[in-house]
């Protein structure tokens, strides 16, 4: 995945996230290693939110296109900006 399209994804996953639930539910209170879970690299949970589509819950990354740094700054960028947002 290109870093455009990985930001593009990215940002469309963050904004029906939060049609459903607050920045803060969504990182457990800001937590950012928790909105890199919950946004790019982790499956969807035992049970989808009512309504929800399997496909805003399948992980963007691998865990190794994850560990390799090379999405860190979107994924800081993104973050940030919801965060001021919130």
């Amino acid at each position: 995945m290109e870093k455009e399209q990985f930001k593009k994804a990215l940002e469309e996953r963050l904004a029906k996230r939060l049609e459903a639930e607050t920045f803060d539910e969504l990182t457990v209170g800001g937590s950012k290693m928790r909105f890199d879970m919950a946004m790019a690299i982790n499956g969807y949970p035992f049970e989808l939110p009512e309504g929800a589509s399997e496909e805003d819950y399948t992980p963007l990354l691998t865990d190794q296109q994850y560990m390799s740094g090379k999405f860190d700054g979107i994924i800081d960028e993104v973050f940030m900006k919801a965060l001021r947002n919130s």
